[in-house]
């Protein structure tokens, strides 16, 4: 069967469903005869995909993305741009990526100072409430 789909997707921009879905199932710990067993279809079809040879429909990159905890824009290779309203919030998300693990440690500190330290603050990850000084280098 023709696919157009993956002819324009590997034409155009070097389509990376396939190197992204073999990094997600290797990060995962799984072998390609896990996936296919897991999928319910045989290796050879799953190492097709993986290769580039045949393109995912919609459904089967679903049900990869069900296996390997991930969404379909991962596996496509779609990494969306993170936007902010705040100038201010995107220039320290800015700092925050550029600086090593020091450097990090060094900005919660400060922004343990910088907060009023009767408030409560959700701490981005952790599910639970702890108030500034419960926050940050234990992270």
């Amino acid at each position: 069967m023709f696919n157009l789909l993956g002819m324009i997707c590997a034409e155009e921009k070097g389509c990376e469903m396939n190197i992204q879905l073999k990094k997600l199932r290797t990060s995962r710990g799984l072998s390609q005869d896990e996936m296919a067993e897991k999928l319910g279809i045989k290796t050879s079809r799953y190492g097709t995909w993986e290769r580039g040879e045949r393109m995912l429909s919609l459904k089967q990159a679903y049900d990869c993305a069900v296996i390997l905890g991930c969404s379909i824009d991962a596996i496509a290779g779609y990494d969306p741009p993170v936007s902010y309203s705040d100038p201010a919030q995107a220039a320290l998300n800015g700092y925050w990526e550029s600086m090593n693990d020091d450097g990090r440690e060094r900005l919660l500190g400060i922004a343990e100072l910088a907060a009023d330290s009767g408030k409560v603050r959700v701490q981005k990850n952790a599910g639970d409430l702890r108030v500034p000084s419960e926050m940050g280098r234990s992270a």
